[in-house]
């Protein structure tokens, strides 16, 4: 029986997002409500359920041998990484944020090829086919660009046939590793418009980018006080402050189709 060691912060909610952190809100083709965010040490105990409750299949697929459970020394590994030469991205089902997470994605920098790195993906049984997997790539492909990689190589047993279309649709080569496996290499492009014109290639290039514009209309709404009725007015000083900030706001969302969303990569200036 597996000993669990304790998780730093327990009472934290699994759909917050800390400062700082890299997060996506998104939906799967069931419609789930979902958060791609970086995994964080109090994801230690999701991590194990959620490892318990995966098939044997899906155990093999993931790490191509039978582990039976994940020891102290290995949930460790799992969620304390550095974000830089090791990342993982997890799923939140937001309307159930208390169970075992949809899935988690993770790449590990070559010591080697510094600009390339092995990546996975793994899912929950319930959620396959759902699109899970590619916005999990798509978000970690975000990640690693962001960190100065190009490449992904991740090693695909020849019986998960969901997995190596995935990388197919995404413009993925692939040699043989053994009679086993295949060895899959994925360039990731400074420009998420040169990827392949294929569903998978389209989920991927939305889960690799950040908050819309929707966020940003509110924002503005909220920043540019208004008088209505019998309502108090607002402080005049107030005002003075917050309406610039609001009209740099929404001019930037006149001109939002010029300024698309951007792999670091893209970014000048």
């Amino acid at each position: 029986m597996r000993k669990t060691t304790p998780a730093p912060s327990p009472d934290l909610d699994p759909a917050a997002v800390l400062a700082g952190q890299w997060s996506r809100r998104t939906s799967l083709k069931d419609g789930t409500a979902t958060l791609l965010r970086q995994i964080r040490p109090e994801d230690r105990t999701q991590l194990a359920d959620g490892f318990d409750r995966l098939s044997p299949a899906s155990r093999l697929q993931r790490f191509h041998g039978h582990v039976h459970e994940l020891t102290d020394r290995q949930l460790d590994y799992l969620t304390n990484v550095d974000h830089t030469d090791h990342e993982a991205v997890v799923a939140i089902d937001l309307d159930h944020p208390e169970q075992p997470g949809i899935g988690v994605a993770r790449y590990v920098r070559d010591p080697f090829e510094r600009h390339v790195a092995e990546a996975t993906v793994v899912v929950a049984d319930r959620h396959h086919g759902q699109g899970a997997g590619t916005l999990l790539l798509g978000a970690l492909a975000a990640r690693a660009r962001a960190q100065g990689l190009s490449s992904f190589r991740s090693y695909v047993l020849r019986d998960n046939a969901p997995m190596l279309a995935l990388f197919d649709q995404l413009g993925g080569t692939r040699e043989p590793e053994s009679e086993d496996a295949w060895r899959v290499e994925l360039s990731l492009p400074s420009r998420t418009r040169d990827l392949p014109a294929t569903p998978a290639a389209r989920a991927f290039r939305a889960a690799a980018r950040t908050s819309g514009p929707r966020g940003l209309r509110h924002a503005a709404r909220q920043l540019r006080p208004a008088h209505r009725g019998g309502g108090s007015r607002p402080d005049p000083g107030i005002q003075a402050e917050l309406t610039p900030l609001a009209d740099g706001i929404e001019d930037w969302l006149v001109n939002r189709d010029e300024r698309a969303i951007r792999w670091p990569a893209e970014r000048t200036g």
